[in-house]
């Protein structure tokens, strides 16, 4: 998938960091792009704007569906984008669902569904200060998170492990309280014939390492378990 580089600032009340990227360029410790033109081998890729994230939350044991977003009214304009806060029932066993959505095109552009076409080069991570899952573990946790899809789901699996993509996961409440819950979307193609989608990559971001590849997009919400 191709898509579209920029930052977007934290804003106050612990709601929100963006970032869309086009390209790769030196990675900062934490595998975000520092270079925010096209990448230093020379591939000009054509940007592909995400102008939503949407999370929508299932209880597993019956009850209403519940949806909270970001949203950037312009995509990589002045404007900068805003995330819904997130309040979950405490010991509650959700479905997580994740939808990826460009809303300046008419109609909208499901990016969703070119994610799962590509299933083997996207990895999404769930993680942040009140999540424990594979991505690691935050310093005020409120519930875990865990993959619920394969590669294998969306198409047929051809390169490297049947690892998951993160479009559907599960997502546990084990604590009350006001703590963060992040969303990175990163695109991982094949690189010299080689796949730089590995089983070792939320390890890896849990560590701090520098991941490979490129963040289409990366938000952060308030979470609160009550």
């Amino acid at each position: 998938m191709r898509t579209f580089d920029s930052a977007f600032a934290l804003l106050s009340a612990g709601l929100l960091a963006v970032s869309l990227s086009a390209c790769t360029g030196e990675e900062d410790d934490h595998g975000h792009d520092d270079d925010h033109g096209h990448d230093d081998h020379g591939h000009n890729h054509e940007t592909e704007v995400i102008s939503q994230v949407q999370l929508t939350f299932t209880p597993v044991d019956g009850g209403e569906a519940l949806v909270f977003s970001f949203e950037d009214p312009d995509g990589d304009g002045g404007v900068s984008g805003s995330s819904d806060t997130i309040t979950l029932a405490a010991d509650t066993t959700y479905m997580l669902e994740l939808e990826f959505i460009n809303n300046l095109e008419s109609p909208p552009e499901d990016i969703t569904e070119e994610i799962a076409d590509e299933a083997e080069e996207h990895y999404v991570f769930v993680y942040g200060d009140g999540v424990l899952g594979p991505a690691g573990m935050g310093s005020v946790v409120l519930a875990t998170h865990g993959y619920d899809d394969l590669e294998s789901d969306y198409v047929t699996n051809a390169v490297g492990e049947d690892l998951p993509v993160g479009l559907v996961n599960t997502f546990e409440t084990t604590a009350t309280g006001t703590s963060e819950l992040k969303v990175m979307l990163r695109h991982l193609p094949e690189r010299n014939g080689d796949p730089q989608k590995e089983a070792d990559l939320p390890d890896m971001l849990a560590g701090g390492e520098a991941l490979p590849g490129e963040v289409d997009v990366e938000v952060s919400f308030e979470l609160i378990v009550e």
